[in-house]
């Protein structure tokens, strides 16, 4: 019998019930499932209850991971970090955050360290980068310490902490046998999309209808004739992190619509139409520009990358985005209009009034660059990791807003070099991806080397690279297709 054709990559498809690595479709309800139900008692439950549904979550990753396989904690973590908002329990103080994908955190790094005999990553130039990023980082914490303080210090090291969670997702899918047929992966990419259009919907259904879980939440408004309405935050409570997860999502559909390949079922476009738009609308009702620029970057480029980029595609892109951000519109016709009027009217006054064009933005620079120019020897080694926004040094409260100057500025010249080294490490390795003869590697290769470009574009308006929560979804994907990659390579040889 001749092999079934796939819907998500090209390549035949690969019976996954030989394997036990990849979760089954049961694992794979459980592990939604638990991670709305978790959300929803945040929601409803009391604090104590809360706690221990996030403590249950956190064992029943460790009871897959220890029965089931490496891949089972994968999907807990990334679950936890879509679909799970933060905790903010009484016993510290009910403004501190304690977040699930943590807890996962410490399990993992167990694991590592008492499985370490079954470890398998070569070293590789992405591994390299990683560590010397990790290490630009980390050298940058005493600074925080002796420059602002202890207690600001001691929020950097916490930062540092939840930054390094990304890298270990990485390494763990590296490492460890998650995702080692192209079956396995093209599972993986349908269960990342369900789990961002649940988040998408959490965050469109709290922007209508405002779900009551006592939190802090970001300062970010809507502002309108006579009221101001919080932008969607979703369970990140923050509208940029949010859109910019958004933004990947919306990419992701995007790029598997309109990758010119075909084998996609009419089942499999309709759900990506509507997965298109769930995400557009959270990523419009999230106000951020800067990921509305980084799909306008990214989704181009794969387009570019696929020998895609027609007149014909290019009407189609449009049709359906616009077509959903018309629907909005008949739901919230004063939130759209005054997107389009403000948000992006403003950029019209760029040369004019550059500060207001860029929110703001055109005076924290200006302040920052005024002072490291007066104080050169700070660059080296920066003033501690994420202090530029709590710290009292400038005299006044500043933002970056500009992912760049903040590693140049927080973490030195140091930091801003490795993260140079480990942008193109991850570019070099997708690019190469591209090349490989496995056609779920060369699709998810041209779409992430795209979307990356995409985030180091949108970097410009955004500290986006500590949105942590994003990232490990992000480099989840990246190491799972470049394991897949290398693992067909050297069987090639």
């Amino acid at each position: 019998m001749a092999p079934a054709q796939n819907n998500f990559g090209g390549d035949p498809v690969v019976d996954a019930s030989t394997s036990r690595w990849p979760p089954s479709r049961m694992e794979h309800a459980v592990f939604l499932l638990l991670g709305v139900s978790v959300g929803l008692g945040v929601a409803v439950a009391s604090k104590q209850a809360v706690v221990w549904s996030a403590a249950a979550l956190a064992c029943l990753a460790f009871l897959f991971l220890c029965i089931r396989s490496f891949s089972s904690w994968v999907y807990a973590c990334l679950t936890a970090s879509l679909v799970v908002p933060p905790l903010y329990p009484s016993v510290l103080g009910g403004d501190v955050p304690v977040y699930v994908p943590n807890l996962l955190f410490v399990v993992g790094a167990l694991t590592m360290l008492f499985r370490h005999e079954e470890y398998g990553a070569s070293s590789s130039r992405t591994i390299q980068a990683s560590l010397f990023f990790v290490m630009a980082v980390l050298v940058s914490l005493p600074f925080a310490f002796w420059i602002s303080g202890p207690a600001e210090g001691l929020q950097s090291l916490l930062r540092f902490v939840l930054i390094l969670q990304p890298f270990l997702v990485y390494a763990w899918i590296r490492g460890f046998p998650c995702f080692r047929t192209s079956a396995h992966v093209r599972t993986f990419v349908k269960f990342l999309l369900w789990a961002g259009a649940a988040s998408a919907l959490y965050g469109i259904v709290d922007f209508y209808e405002p779900i009551p879980i006592p939190h802090p939440f970001a300062d970010q408004y809507i502002y309108l004739d006579f009221r101001h309405i919080r932008r969607a935050q979703g369970v990140f409570y923050e509208a940029s992190s949010f859109g910019n997860m958004c933004a990947f999502f919306l990419c992701l559909a995007l790029c598997l619509l309109f990758s010119g390949r075909k084998g996609l079922s009419l089942t499999d476009r309709v759900l990506l139409c509507l997965g298109t738009g769930i995400f557009t609308s959270a990523l419009f009702l999230s106000y951020s520009r800067g990921s509305w620029l980084a799909v306008m970057v990214a989704v181009p480029t794969f387009l570019v990358l696929q020998q895609q980029l027609r007149p014909r595609v290019l009407i189609a892109l449009s049709v359906v985005v616009g077509g959903f951000v018309l629907l909005v519109y008949q739901f919230s016709p004063d939130v759209v209009a005054n997107f389009f009027n403000w948000r992006l009217g403003t950029l019209a006054d760029l040369w004019d009034d550059p500060n207001s064009a860029t929110s703001g933005r055109w005076e924290n620079w200006a302040t920052l660059l005024r002072f490291f120019a007066d104080r050169p020897w700070l660059l080296l080694f920066g003033i501690g990791y994420k202090t530029i926004p709590h710290t009292g040094l400038f005299g006044q409260a500043v933002v970056a807003d500009n992912g760049y100057m903040s590693l140049l500025f927080e973490t030195g010249i140091l930091g801003l070099t490795a993260f140079l080294w480990l942008s193109a490490a991850i570019l070099n390795a997708l690019q190469k991806c591209r090349k490989t003869p496995v056609q779920v590697c060369q699709l998810y290769g041209a779409f992430l080397l795209a979307f990356w470009y995409g985030e180091l574009a949108q970097m410009l308006t955004g500290d986006i690279f500590t949105y942590w929560r994003n990232l490990s979804v992000f480099f989840a994907l990246i190491a799972a297709v470049d394991s897949l990659a290398d693992r067909n390579g050297s069987e090639a040889v």
